[in-house]
């Protein structure tokens, strides 16, 4: 499964935004000593094939989607691209 279809199948199958809320975006941010950032599932404005677009604090940042490593949902892996 591509990282496109796994966000927008938990994205269009989650209907509360307190569900949602449990699930973050893993990707690699070679600025930060962790070598990662995590991103909550509810500042996903939308995905299209190259590209999440992420909203913070009125204003919209492209993160390539090739950064994406994995999905999580209370700390559990439900997707891993590298596997």
């Amino acid at each position: 499964m591509r990282v496109k279809d796994a966000v927008n199948r938990i994205l269009w199958t989650v209907k509360e935004r307190k569900e949602l809320e449990k699930y973050r975006l893993i990707i690699t941010d070679r600025i930060n000593p962790r070598g990662y950032i995590e991103v909550p599932f509810t500042n996903i404005a939308r995905v299209d094939n190259n590209y999440i677009y992420i909203t913070s604090d009125d204003e919209i940042n492209v993160i390539p989607i090739h950064r994406v490593i994995r999905i999580v949902k209370n700390h559990e892996t439900v997707y891993d691209r590298l596997k």
